[in-house]
Formats: structure tokens, C-alpha cells, sequence
């Protein structure tokens, strides 16, 4: 597969960006306009490719900031509560709403272009999608909103529509979806979207919400969860994916998300394309530059190679020497945050950099300092000249989800976890999962909701396997579990070798967990404009 990658026109954005007198009067020559658009594929495909940069992943690293598997060096206001309710803004702004607009104004004017069927359904296809994804980064902020399927201007009357209920608009994102498996490629070509990145996509919505419904006593949850496993089974039974490994148990993790190139590695589902000299990235050096770490709270939930977690295992060597806290436990710590015995550079004569651990500075506060998704390469470290590809959906979350799912209804038996989670610590050589678990870990985080020893270690074996991948707040949320943020381990770091105690990242403060936060506020100027869109989100109206 030759990589292709995606830089958005400017005279398409400027095209569509605004609907005013002058733009429906006149034709101008540097804008995108109804009378000379839409005749052609090209035009679809030139259309869809703006909205492949929104699938950027290179700066998620630090996406864990906000939840108890990361500590940046500034506290995040939202999870610390000091986040107010803004006046404008807030992701509600036109702005924020610009991309699904795009969406519905390509929905309601393709249907003159003609040309191949195949192709014109491809690209519906990908804008399907786009407004799938777009509509649940909405739900997953706000709840309710509005779902529109048209292009509102400044009189349309939509405008004044009350928010839709969270259910009515998931269940238009994954009928989105179902589109969007439908007409898109069975494979991805060209950097393109296909049907499974579609239902990678659709297995994440439906857990999230079936979940969110379950720990909330809220109807359909199992209505969602169902939905998520048949997706999730249509992946794992089409045969086209697998977990990566080449038989490195303590690389494989680690090289997984720092490859040139995804064409011929099975777990990779959907992947963005770097290209020297015309598409390159900056992420091993930002990597290495966070200003964020890993917490104690975190290193803590990794089992030790025994499979025993580290309060039962006589495997564990304890924390008072740093790095005996990684030895015998599961190889992907050491794959995921930095040990002194891996290079943090390898210089461009072959020449190897070491760096004595733990390091407490403002690139890594914690002293637990990020591995995952960096190269020590120098090469890939010279400024924004990286071409490592960009993993965004793997065929590691579907079985996740798929593990969870089945679980949550009731349906996971052995069969289930050898084919899902056992297969990922295949690659790590760590034993598997059996659905009686074999102990009970007097650590097990103190779930608002109670759930069973299986469901724990389906979760442990999520946060481990998903880390810095853009999931653990949204999980912490729907599971409604955000009172674990008040645990003082999710916030410290290693013991200092100066002091022999606990490096605490915000000196002097607690964290105390309301349940407002599993939703941001409306802008309050918006009520002004919409008074239809009352209530405010739960907790935020005084």
C-alpha cells in the first residue's frame, strides 16, 4: 500500500467556511461555490480529505492528563475542579461546530455528482463517518445536544431547537456508521477510511454508552452493549487482523506504535501516513519533552509476571529502590515508561544515551518519564522531520471492547478471553486470564459501583494495554468512577532517592471528585441566544 497523505486545500476550507449575500451572488475564483462544485468524485474526495487531519494522533501521549494514569506539570483545571463556567466558547462555539456543519452541507448536496456508484458511496461514506466521530466527541462533552441534519445559516430555525436526548443522537451516530461500514472499502487504500475503522468506531460509541447507561440504573444499556459486541464480531471474524508480534516479548508492545509504516502490520486498522518532506511529525521529541509522567496509581495496576497482582505476588520486589519496582512484572511497565537499562537516545553514529531514573524536572515531573511512542532514534527526534506513522485505530481496543462488552451482558467465558485479552498478553508473555480469576486483590480500585473479580481484571488489563491512548478519562466516566481521582496515588510519582519519600506533583493540594465533572457546562451565553437549550448539564446550574 503506497502512503498517501492528506493536506487540506485552503481555497476548499475558505469555500465553505461562511454562507453569506456575497458568497450566494457571486462566483469568486479562489472559493469553492454550489453552481461549480459537486459535478465530480474528485469533488467528494477533494471535499472528504479536509477532515483527515482531525484524526492527528500524534500529540496523544498526553491525552491521560486528565485521569489517574498521568500527572502533568500544571494541574489540570477540569479534574481538579477549578473549572469554571464559561460565557462563550467552551465547545460550543460556531467554531466547534463548524466540522459537523461541513458534514450535513456535503449530505445535502452530493447527490448531483455523477460518476462510478462504488466510489461516489465511498466518500458519503467517509463523511458518514466524520459526522459519526464529530457528534460523539459532542456527546462525550455535553450529553444532550442538538442533532442537525442539515447546513443552518444565521435564520434557520434549527437553530432554536432544544438539545435531543443523549440516546436519540447515539443512535443517529451509529446508524452514521452503519452507512459507513456499509460504502466504505473492505480494505483501506490510499490512506482512505475502510468498513472497519467504521465499526472500531462504532464498537467504542455503543461501549461507552451501554456502559454509561449500566452504572447510571438508565434504559437500553444492554440494547448498546449488544450493538458493541456484534460490531466488534464483525471485525474479529472478518480474519484481516491480529495482534502484532514478532515473538520480542519485552519490544513488541513498545515497537508496536513506532513504525514507519502500518501497510503490512495486522493490528493496524486505520493509520495516517508520514512522508519525508511532505508529511512529518514532531512526536518522539514532544514524547520526550511532555512536561507530564506516569503515576504511582498507575505502575501500581500492573500485575507482576506471575500474573498476581503486586499486593500477592511474592514476585514483587517493592518501590524503595526505583528500579526494582519493574522487575518480574508485566513487560508492558517497562514498555511504557523509561528504565535506565533502555536508551533514552541513539545517536546518528550508533552511539547509545542512557539516563539515570527517576528524574524529577519539568519534562518529567512525575519521574515516571513516557516510553510508549517514543523512538530514541535520532533520526526520528530532528524537529518536526519525523515520518513514523500515526496508529489510530488497532485491533488491540476491538478486542477490549469486545472482552468488556460480553462481559457486561453476562456472556464471557474462557472461549472469550482467548480470543481477546489473552491474546494480547500473548504478546507480552504474560499468563492468561481465566473468567474465575484466581484471587481477589485487596487493591482493586474502590468502584462507586460494585463489579465482579472478572470485570476488574478486564479493567485492569484495559488501562494497561490502552494507556496514553486517548481512552482512560472517557473509561473513568462511564464507568462513573471519577471519585478515584481522589486517591492521592494518582497524583505521585516514585519514591525520591534523596528523601526515600513519595514525590507528591502538587505539593499541598487534595483532590476532591463532583460529579458534575463527567459533563462540561453549557456556555451560559448560549441560554441567552437558545433559552431552549435549558437545562443547564447536572451540577452546574449554581
Amino acid at each position: 500500500m503506497k502512503k498517501v497523505y492528506y493536506i487540506a486545500s485552503m481555497s476548499l476550507l475558505l469555500g465553505f467556511s461562511a454562507c453569506n449575500n456575497d458568497f450566494m451572488d457571486l462566483y469568486p475564483e479562489d472559493k469553492i461555490n454550489d453552481e461549480t462544485y459537486w459535478k465530480t468524485e474528485s469533488d467528494l474526495k477533494n471535499f472528504a480529505n479536509q477532515f483527515y487531519t482531525t484524526l492527528d494522533n500524534t500529540g496523544i501521549y498526553n491525552s491521560d492528563n486528565a485521569s489517574d494514569n498521568q500527572a502533568p506539570q500544571s494541574k489540570d483545571d477540569f479534574v481538579w475542579s477549578d473549572y469554571t463556567i464559561p460565557t462563550a466558547g467552551g465547545g460550543w462555539a460556531k467554531g466547534d461546530w463548524a466540522n459537523i456543519r461541513s458534514c450535513n452541507y456535503f449530505l445535502s448536496r452530493y447527490h448531483t455528482v455523477e460518476g462510478n456508484a462504488e466510489k461516489i458511496n465511498q466518500y458519503v461514506g467517509e463523511i458518514y463517518f466524520f459526522k459519526a466521530k464529530f457528534y460523539y466527541e459532542k456527546v462525550l462533552r455535553f450529553g444532550d445536544v442538538p442533532w442537525l441534519t442539515t447546513d443552518l445559516t444565521t435564520s434557520s430555525e434549527e437553530l432554536y431547537n432544544p438539545r435531543n436526548d443523549r440516546g436519540a443522537v447515539i443512535d443517529s451516530i451509529y446508524a452514521c456508521l452503519d452507512k459507513a461500514s456499509e460504502w466504505l472499502p473492505e480494505t483501506m487504500q490510499d490512506s482512505r477510511l475502510s468498513k472497519y475503522a467504521a465499526l472500531t468506531l462504532k464498537s467504542r460509541v455503543c461501549l461507552f454508552e451501554g456502559t454509561w447507561r449500566k452504572y447510571r440504573n438508565l434504559e437500553n444499556a444492554d440494547k448498546y452493549l449488544r450493538i458493541s459486541v456484534d460490531a466488534a464480531e464483525k471485525i474479529i471474524n472478518s480474519g484481516n487482523f491480529t495482534v502484532y508480534s514478532t515473538g520480542n516479548i519485552e519490544d513488541d508492545y513498545h515497537a508496536l506504535f513506532n513504525q514507519q509504516d502500518y501497510s503490512n502490520n495486522k493490528e493496524a486498522i486505520f493509520f495516517a501516513a508520514y512522508v519525508t518532506d511532505k508529511r512529518m511529525n514532531n512526536r518522539p521529541r514532544t514524547v520526550r519533552e511532555a512536561k507530564t509522567g506516569m503515576t504511582k496509581d498507575f505502575v501500581e495496576s500492573f500485575l507482576c509476571d506471575d500474573g498476581k497482582p503486586i499486593a500477592l505476588s511474592d514476585r514483587y520486589k517493592g518501590d524503595v529502590k526505583f528500579t526494582d519496582e519493574f522487575e518480574n512484572r508485566d513487560p508492558r511497565l517497562k514498555q511504557c515508561i523509561y528504565t535506565p537499562e533502555r536508551p533514552i537516545a541513539i545517536l546518528a553514529d550508533g552511539s547509545e544515551e542512557y539516563e539515570n531514573s527517576p528524574v524529577f524536572s519539568n519534562l518529567s515531573n512525575t519521574g515516571y518519564r513516557l516510553y510508549k511512542m517514543y523512538s530514541p532514534l535520532a533520526e526520528d527526534n530532528e524537529y518536526i522531520k519525523c515520518t513514523l506513522d500515526d496508529l489510530i485505530y488497532r485491533y488491540g481496543e476491538v478486542l477490549l471492547n469486545y472482552a468488556e462488552a460480553k462481559a457486561e451482558l453476562g456472556e464471557c467465558d474462557q472461549a472469550v478471553l482467548d480470543k481477546t485479552i489473552n491474546k494480547l498478553r500473548d504478546r507480552v508473555g504474560m499468563k492468561h486470564l481465566t473468567t474465575d480469576v484466581g484471587f481477589t486483590d485487596p487493591n482493586w480500585p474502590a468502584w462507586e459501583v460494585p463489579i465482579s473479580p472478572l470485570l476488574n481484571e478486564i479493567r485492569r488489563e484495559r488501562r494497561v494495554e490502552l494507556a496514553c491512548e486517548g481512552l482512560r478519562w472517557n473509561d473513568l466516566c462511564r464507568w462513573k468512577a471519577g471519585k478515584l481521582l481522589e486517591n492521592i496515588k494518582t497524583y505521585l510519582g516514585p519514591r525520591d532517592p534523596a528523601t526515600g519519600e513519595y514525590r507528591v506533583v502538587y505539593p499541598g493540594m487534595t483532590r476532591t471528585w463532583y460529579d458534575r465533572l463527567y459533563l462540561y457546562p453549557i456556555p451560559t451565553d448560549e441560554f441567552t441566544y437558545n433559552p431552549n437549550l435549558l437545562p443547564q448539564n447536572p451540577g452546574w446550574a449554581n
